[in-house]
């Protein structure tokens, strides 16, 4: 694998961008990796890496993102890493919360795209385990607020009737539906923690070494 690495800087009025380019060779072809943090009035910071291929924009893959309000906080980390014919996407969410309620979002994702011998990228893989906001076309499936869908907390609580494995399904049909991803449980969510955890373990402690179970500046914490 061959990697050249260059700098570019550029500043607008609002926006500061600051990227770093990698040019890689998979199936003997050059592809560009552009990693690119952005900051603006409205944001504190996002940072997106952009997958490049004879000029041609083909993807972006968030590597940071933060946001959150006076009470908590919503990370999303991700990580890439080209393995022979093969570049892997790695995200993770995490979120810490002082008040009561449901710690939103946490998660683990992997996505893996093979290259063809004419630089044509596919879709040959996708797992997601998440806990987050999820909408649905039968309303009577989402709380009062309009905002959470009762399928949630079926993903830690066993259901125990056809309705409730019925919120269940419709929350993992419509997560599937938004991440283009196969929603895993049990052994295989396990796995897929444990994957994301391994590859991402740098990351994931960069950002939440210092979220403090039970601290006044973080409350309640899944990480």
């Amino acid at each position: 694998m061959k990697i050249i690495t260059t700098i570019f800087i550029f500043l607008t009025i609002s926006t500061f961008v600051f990227g770093q380019k990698n040019a890689v060779e998979i199936n003997g072809l050059e592809f560009l990796f552009k990693q690119v943090k952005v900051d603006t009035l409205e944001s504190g910071g996002n940072e997106i890496v952009e997958l490049y291929r004879n000029g041609k924009k083909l993807l972006t893959h968030t590597m940071f993102e933060e946001f959150g309000d006076c009470s908590s906080i919503h990370l999303k980390l991700g990580k890439y890493e080209v393995k022979g014919n093969s570049i892997v996407f790695y995200s993770y969410w995490a979120a810490t919360d002082r008040m009561p309620g449901t710690i939103l979002p946490f998660g683990f994702r992997e996505q893996i795209y093979s290259v063809d011998s004419i630089g044509k990228l596919r879709l040959t893989g996708a797992e997601i385990y998440i806990e987050n906001f999820a909408t649905s076309k039968n309303k009577s499936y989402l709380e009062e607020n309009g905002w959470r869908h009762k399928g949630l907390k079926f993903l830690t609580e066993q259901p125990k009737n056809d309705y409730e494995k019925k919120l269940l399904e419709d929350y993992i049909q419509n997560i599937e539906k938004e991440y283009n991803a196969d929603f895993v449980l049990y052994r295989r969510k396990d796995e897929l923690e444990n994957r994301v955890r391994n590859n991402m373990s740098k990351e994931i402690k960069a950002n939440t070494a210092n979220w403090i179970e039970g601290e006044e500046a973080f409350g309640r914490v899944k990480k």
